[in-house]
């Protein structure tokens, strides 16, 4: 998911009212669950894009020392302990490749407690956090373009490409983007239509 550039995360140090600074639920709006019919779709783009076939069960390639158990059988707290026990090596964990600064931003944002395991279904909405994030109610009500959007999406995960075809963190620890922009905007074309 997101490459370092020294702060860790996109979302680190971000002002209020930035792309990426933490998003207010709105009201009435659960903070969890499906961000509309479009979102399960989006989220298979993106982890075509991050895990591979490993899916839910993926751990970054570079990580020496993996976790003890799949991903999807551990719980949030058996994951951050890991990360603690491991420094120094890569921890973008799961389908959507949250890195450890997300991981926890998110959990917070969720309101999820430690004990919860780091299944699919949590996986998936905290993926949903992130489409929120990125301006998906924003594309949907015309307020950004889709263009934006995708390019938004891109800044958030590494193995998407930018509109100039390269990902947003092109180079920097080894990322590129992992398919071509054309497939993207294919891919997003199919459920967000001008």
């Amino acid at each position: 998911m997101y490459a370092s550039l020294g702060t860790g995360s996109l979302f680190a140090g971000r002002r209020a009212g930035g792309l990426f600074a933490p998003v207010a639920p709105r009201a009435g709006a659960p903070l969890l669950g499906p961000v509309t019919g479009v979102a399960a779709h989006l989220r298979n783009v993106i982890a075509l894009a991050e895990a591979g076939p490993a899916g839910y069960d993926a751990v970054q390639h570079g990580a020496r020392i993996r976790p003890p158990k799949a991903p999807t059988r551990m719980t949030l707290a058996e994951i951050f302990h890991w990360i603690a026990d491991t420094p120094g090596q890569p921890h973008a964990i799961g389908r959507y490749q949250f890195i450890p600064d997300t991981l926890r931003m998110l959990v917070h944002r969720a309101g999820l407690p430690r004990h919860t395991r780091f299944s699919p279904d949590v996986q998936d909405r905290l993926a949903d956090l992130l489409l929120r994030d990125a301006g998906l109610h924003e594309l949907q009500a015309g307020a950004i373009s889709r263009t934006r959007f995708m390019n938004n999406l891109a800044q958030i995960w590494a193995g998407l490409p930018t509109s100039s075809g390269r990902s947003h963190y092109h180079g920097y620890a080894g990322n590129k983007a992992t398919m071509t922009w054309a497939r993207f905007y294919r891919e997003v074309a199919r459920v967000l239509p001008d």
